[in-house]
């Protein structure tokens, strides 16, 4: 039986083409560390201007509970703490640091080290058993980890679970549904024991029985490196879904898996449930077994670029994507994330940040007008929320913000689902963004 949620979805073609090895890519000489890097309060600067720094040092702290510290990805100076432009546009307060010949040499010497050392399969059950859960978050917390899979909510928030909310399992989120990127498939056929050890201290963390490691039918070579990690661990399994998008979503991972339903407004945990994404369990891992800040993951570079530049490498965070190793082909988009749910370069000269999942260069498409809504409904049928994203759509191009509150515009995961499947081309997600964004006002 193949497991999937109920309502809506569609079958976009997969394009899993990088290769699954796992490339360590060199540490910038000059690194951007935005101070927004996470869901909740932006982390608050604790050097400025003139400062060294040590690669994995605290640069910026917390400002509030929810919020997320912010590491050091290389040694250096401090050459300010001033406002930059992303990848989109925006400009955001960032750490910049700059390293010396000497620092780059000694810290990439370090880092070769430490990943030569790592041991991808052994998984070793005393290390949650020798701590509390208090001191796992407390690690957690001190490394600055967020959630992985794209949210990038601070993850010692999200383990600090009431005893009275007493959560049932933990889902591991390694569906990985966006077309083109292979970050946590090559993850998982990497550091499959590593992996296991996080999704235990998770556990532990968070006071939760057992765990379900989630993904899609489509990474048998995945499955099996996982399946052999977890042999003799009796707490967590592994759970093989359908291949449907988006089933890496939250609330529809969370019926898959479960089969219950996520009421409008509510979290996982009033159903009794835990997500995190399976990167984050490895980040976990690394944080409290070797102490590793979280200053460094693993992305997938992939898309209409030669197949030898189509590849998932570790990069520190604060790294500028334009150093990537890819030929931009004339007339292309650089995509931050994948096809469906990522956002458009306007610059690549911004870093990679947490969240950041890939690179995915598409050839540009010919442009088509938008026709007029032909009333045929595949929109609705391909919502995996059961909205009408057609009407959400038409009251966010005539600015009728109440009403699309009324009809749960909030409840939209912003899939991409509806415009894919729209037969005359119309912007129904842009508009439907623009009626959230507005709506909050």
């Amino acid at each position: 039986m193949r497991y999937s949620f109920k309502i809506g979805g569609i079958h976009p073609a997969p394009n899993k083409i990088a290769s699954r090895r796992i490339e360590i890519f060199p540490l910038p000489m000059r690194a951007s560390l935005p101070l927004t890097q996470h869901i909740g309060a932006p982390s608050k600067a604790i050097v400025g201007k003139g400062d060294k720094v040590k690669r994995g040092q605290l640069i910026a702290e917390n400002s509030s509970f929810v919020s997320a510290g912010l590491h050091a990805p290389v040694s250096g100076t401090v050459v300010g703490v001033e406002d930059i432009v992303m990848p989109w546009g925006k400009s955001s307060r960032s750490i910049v640091i700059s390293a010396t010949e000497e620092e780059h040499l000694e810290d990439s010497h370090d880092r070769e080290k430490y990943w030569c050392d790592m041991i991808p399969s052994i998984c070793d059950r005393s290390l949650s058993e020798r701590l509390t859960a208090d001191e796992i978050r407390t690690k957690i917390l001190q490394a600055g980890i967020v959630g992985l899979g794209g949210a990038t909510f601070p993850s010692h928030v999200k383990l600090s679970i009431k005893p009275e909310q007493k959560p049932e399992v933990l889902i591991i989120n390694a569906c990985e549904c966006e077309p083109y990127l292979m970050c946590d498939d090559a993850l998982m056929c990497t550091y499959p024991g590593r992996i296991a050890e996080g999704v235990e201290l998770m556990m532990k963390a968070g006071g939760i029985p057992r765990a379900v490691i989630a993904m899609e039918d489509n990474k048998p070579e995945a499955a099996a490196a996982m399946r052999e990690a977890l042999q003799e661990n009796k707490d967590i399994s592994l759970r093989i879904l359908k291949t449907k998008y988006p089933q890496g979503g939250e609330k529809q991972l969370v019926e898959a898996v479960t089969g219950r339903r996520i009421e409008s407004g509510k979290l996982p945990l009033s159903v009794g449930v835990v997500v995190n994404n399976v990167a984050t369990a490895f980040a976990v891992w690394q944080a409290v077994a070797t102490s590793q800040a979280l200053i460094e993951r693993v992305i997938t570079v992939t898309g209409d670029i030669a197949a030898g530049e189509r590849k998932n490498y570790m990069v520190a965070i604060g790294t500028p994507f334009s150093s990537l190793p890819l030929t931009l082909p004339g007339e292309a988009i650089a995509i931050v994330g994948g096809p469906m749910m990522g956002r458009s370069a306007v610059r690549l000269d911004a870093p990679v940040m947490k969240g950041t999942s890939g690179l995915t260069v598409l050839k540009r498409p010919e442009r088509r007008q938008p026709l007029a809504c032909v009333r045929c409904g595949a929109c609705v049928d391909a919502c995996p929320m059961g909205l009408e994203p057609y009407l959400l759509s038409t009251y966010g191009r005539l600015r009728m913000w109440d009403e699309a509150r009324e009809n749960d515009v909030f409840d939209c995961l912003e899939c991409g689902a509806c415009s894919y499947s729209c037969p005359s081309d119309r912007p129904i997600l842009d508009y439907i963004r623009v009626a959230k964004q507005r709506a909050k006002l």
